[in-house]
Protein backbone atom coordinates (compact mmCIF):
# COMPACT_ATOMS: atom_id res chain seq x y z
CA UNK A 1 0.00 0.00 0.00
CA UNK A 2 1.32 3.25 -1.48
CA UNK A 3 -0.36 5.61 1.82
CA UNK A 4 1.68 5.12 4.95
CA UNK A 5 -1.46 7.02 7.21
CA UNK A 6 -1.91 4.24 9.69
CA UNK A 7 -5.62 3.77 11.97
CA UNK A 8 -3.81 5.22 14.84
CA UNK A 9 -2.44 8.08 13.02
CA UNK A 10 -6.42 8.69 11.83
CA UNK A 11 -7.31 8.30 15.08
CA UNK A 12 -5.48 11.15 16.51
CA UNK A 13 -7.42 14.30 16.80
CA UNK A 14 -4.89 17.10 15.80
CA UNK A 15 -5.43 20.37 17.73
CA UNK A 16 -6.29 22.44 14.44
CA UNK A 17 -9.40 23.91 13.00
CA UNK A 18 -12.46 21.65 12.30
CA UNK A 19 -13.37 22.10 8.42
CA UNK A 20 -16.73 23.06 8.50
CA UNK A 21 -18.79 25.97 7.82
CA UNK A 22 -19.18 28.23 11.00
CA UNK A 23 -15.00 27.78 11.65
CA UNK A 24 -12.82 29.91 9.60
CA UNK A 25 -10.90 28.00 6.81
CA UNK A 26 -7.95 26.81 8.25
CA UNK A 27 -4.89 28.03 6.99
CA UNK A 28 -2.65 25.64 5.59
CA UNK A 29 0.94 26.14 4.00
CA UNK A 30 2.56 24.24 1.50
CA UNK A 31 5.97 23.74 0.93
CA UNK A 32 7.02 22.05 -2.05
CA UNK A 33 9.60 23.12 -5.00
CA UNK A 34 7.92 21.71 -7.91
CA UNK A 35 5.52 25.18 -9.12
CA UNK A 36 2.44 22.14 -10.40
CA UNK A 37 2.61 20.20 -7.44
CA UNK A 38 2.57 22.93 -5.14
CA UNK A 39 -0.65 24.35 -6.92
CA UNK A 40 -2.41 21.18 -7.13
CA UNK A 41 -1.61 20.59 -3.32
CA UNK A 42 -3.01 24.12 -3.04
CA UNK A 43 -6.47 23.23 -5.41
CA UNK A 44 -7.08 20.43 -3.46
CA UNK A 45 -6.82 22.31 0.07
CA UNK A 46 -9.17 24.71 -1.04
CA UNK A 47 -11.15 22.00 -2.51
CA UNK A 48 -11.62 21.53 1.03
CA UNK A 49 -12.49 24.35 2.17
CA UNK A 50 -9.05 25.26 3.52
CA UNK A 51 -6.97 28.16 2.68
CA UNK A 52 -3.61 27.29 1.18
CA UNK A 53 -0.26 29.33 0.44
CA UNK A 54 2.49 27.86 -1.73
CA UNK A 55 5.99 28.44 -0.29
CA UNK A 56 8.79 27.28 -2.90
CA UNK A 57 11.69 26.46 0.07
CA UNK A 58 11.50 26.00 3.67
CA UNK A 59 13.28 29.15 4.10
CA UNK A 60 10.51 30.85 2.99
CA UNK A 61 7.83 29.69 4.84
CA UNK A 62 9.60 29.54 7.97
CA UNK A 63 9.92 33.34 7.71
CA UNK A 64 5.86 33.86 7.04
CA UNK A 65 5.41 31.30 9.79
CA UNK A 66 7.06 33.80 12.35
CA UNK A 67 4.13 36.38 11.97
CA UNK A 68 1.44 33.87 10.85
CA UNK A 69 1.58 30.25 11.79
CA UNK A 70 -0.45 28.32 10.09
CA UNK A 71 -2.93 25.57 10.91
CA UNK A 72 -1.36 22.66 9.34
CA UNK A 73 1.71 22.24 7.16
CA UNK A 74 2.24 20.27 4.32
CA UNK A 75 5.71 19.24 3.35
CA UNK A 76 7.33 17.89 0.45
CA UNK A 77 10.25 15.79 2.40
CA UNK A 78 12.70 15.98 -1.03
CA UNK A 79 13.20 19.50 -2.06
CA UNK A 80 15.37 20.86 -4.73
CA UNK A 81 18.99 20.51 -3.72
CA UNK A 82 17.71 19.77 0.30
CA UNK A 83 15.97 17.66 2.84
CA UNK A 84 12.63 19.43 4.26
CA UNK A 85 14.09 18.62 7.79
CA UNK A 86 15.00 21.85 8.47
CA UNK A 87 11.30 22.84 8.60
CA UNK A 88 10.31 19.86 9.76
CA UNK A 89 12.36 20.07 12.93
CA UNK A 90 11.45 24.09 13.10
CA UNK A 91 7.73 23.17 13.04
CA UNK A 92 7.88 20.53 15.78
CA UNK A 93 10.28 22.92 17.74
CA UNK A 94 7.87 26.31 17.67
CA UNK A 95 4.60 24.06 16.79
CA UNK A 96 5.09 21.17 18.26
CA UNK A 97 1.22 20.66 18.05
CA UNK A 98 0.80 21.54 14.17
CA UNK A 99 0.20 19.01 12.18
CA UNK A 100 2.34 18.05 9.14
CA UNK A 101 1.43 16.08 6.21
CA UNK A 102 4.61 15.15 4.74
CA UNK A 103 3.61 14.59 0.71
CA UNK A 104 6.19 13.43 -0.58
CA UNK A 105 7.64 10.84 -3.41
CA UNK A 106 9.93 8.67 -1.16
CA UNK A 107 8.60 5.76 0.66
CA UNK A 108 7.70 5.68 4.22
CA UNK A 109 10.38 3.82 5.06
CA UNK A 110 12.91 5.40 3.81
CA UNK A 111 12.32 8.32 5.73
CA UNK A 112 14.07 9.34 9.10
CA UNK A 113 11.78 8.06 12.54
CA UNK A 114 11.16 11.57 13.56
CA UNK A 115 8.99 11.92 10.72
CA UNK A 116 7.45 7.78 10.23
CA UNK A 117 7.00 8.13 14.48
CA UNK A 118 5.58 11.63 14.99
CA UNK A 119 1.89 11.60 16.26
CA UNK A 120 1.10 14.63 14.40
CA UNK A 121 2.35 13.54 10.77
CA UNK A 122 0.84 11.81 7.85
CA UNK A 123 3.33 10.60 5.38
CA UNK A 124 1.57 10.90 1.70
CA UNK A 125 2.81 9.24 -1.38
CA UNK A 126 2.40 11.34 -4.02
CA UNK A 127 1.38 8.74 -6.67
CA UNK A 128 -1.03 7.16 -4.65
CA UNK A 129 -3.27 10.07 -5.90
CA UNK A 130 -5.62 13.09 -4.83
CA UNK A 131 -7.44 10.59 -2.37
CA UNK A 132 -4.83 10.52 0.34
CA UNK A 133 -3.85 13.61 0.25
CA UNK A 134 -7.38 15.08 0.32
CA UNK A 135 -8.17 11.91 3.63
CA UNK A 136 -4.74 13.31 5.21
CA UNK A 137 -5.75 17.02 5.26
CA UNK A 138 -9.06 15.57 6.55
CA UNK A 139 -7.38 14.39 9.71
CA UNK A 140 -4.76 16.98 9.78
CA UNK A 141 -7.96 19.84 10.03
CA UNK A 142 -9.37 17.40 12.54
Amino acid sequence: MSVSVTTSQVARQPAAVRLDAQAAAPRIAIVEDDPALGELAADLCRGLGAAAVVYGAPADFLDAAKTRPPDVLVLDWRLQGQLGAAAFMAVRHRYPAMPVVCWTASPAWNLPQMIRHDPMTAVIDKAAGPEPFEAAVRWATG
